[in-house]
């Protein structure tokens, strides 16, 4: 450690640790029951995660066209949490009207064998199409109002089988400009303590409620990330950050 991290453990302040630290931890970690079984074992300090999917086609894009608003970013298939619009949200800040539900207790799998698979399960928003502010209000209210389309996310219990051998894995994700992270967690959740997995979208399955699954078509990114309040304990922060270190390091070795 530098002279200034010790100075602050000494003082019981917090520190900061470089990549090549947090990497170095991440070895001695792993080293000493593997780093599958870490893995396995450690994935529930994610728990609740946030997540979004999104599916990347013509189909979609064309939808998108229907936005009032940044046609040129694609909105989330499923959402955790559940994001919906609320008039009582609309803000100089937030004008879109964005209300994030509490996350809910969810579930997170991964299996790193001869046939990689994540697995993820919990409640949340399913995208169904848009609809308009009067029916929303008229719900509400009884009032007639503006006929605008709002993305239109309704509750449910979600399921997603992602097939890992051809993904791409990309952790701490920058935000990408062709997704809308309004009605989804924001984009600073996944960069902070998350991952990024983009994947062929015949590779994916996603059930939702008591449907059958469905396979996804074009392009996938599937964002998963913990969200943490100024109050949550900084170990568990870094222990996160070297999950996500550890699962970097283990996904190279499955190409």
């Amino acid at each position: 450690m530098s002279p200034e991290q010790s100075a602050a453990i000494a003082e019981g302040r917090e520190i900061s640790l470089s990549e090549k630290q947090i990497e170095s931890i991440t070895d001695q970690l792993t080293a000493q029951a593997g780093i599958d079984s870490f893995l396995n074992a450690t994935c529930k300090e994610l728990l609740p995660f946030s997540s979004s999917l999104f599916v990347i086609n013509d189909r979609l894009w064309k939808m998108m066209d229907r936005k009032i608003w940044d046609c040129r970013k694609m909105l989330a298939m499923t959402t955790i949490p559940l994001c919906t619009w609320d008039h009582d949200c609309e803000t100089t800040r937030n004008p879109k009207g964005a209300r994030r539900w509490p996350i809910k207790s969810n579930s997170m799998d991964i299996d790193l064998g001869p046939k990689p698979v994540l697995k993820i399960q919990g409640e949340g928003g399913d995208f169904s199409g848009f609809i308009e502010q009067s029916h929303l209000t008229a719900r509400k209210w009884g009032i007639p109002d503006t006929r605008r389309l709002l993305p239109n996310y309704v509750f449910e219990s979600l399921r997603i089988e992602a097939n890992l051998d051809r993904a791409v894995l990309e952790i701490h994700p920058s935000p990408r400009d062709e997704l809308d992270y309004d009605f989804s967690d924001n984009a600073r959740v996944f960069f902070e303590h998350g991952f990024l997995v983009h994947v062929p979208g015949e590779d994916v399955t996603l059930q939702v409620g008591k449907r059958k699954p469905t396979q996804m078509a074009g392009d996938v990114l599937l964002l998963v990330g913990k969200r943490f309040d100024g109050d949550d304990d900084s170990n568990l922060e870094l222990l996160v950050d070297i999950w996500l270190k550890a699962f970097e390091k283990r996904m190279a070795s499955v190409k």
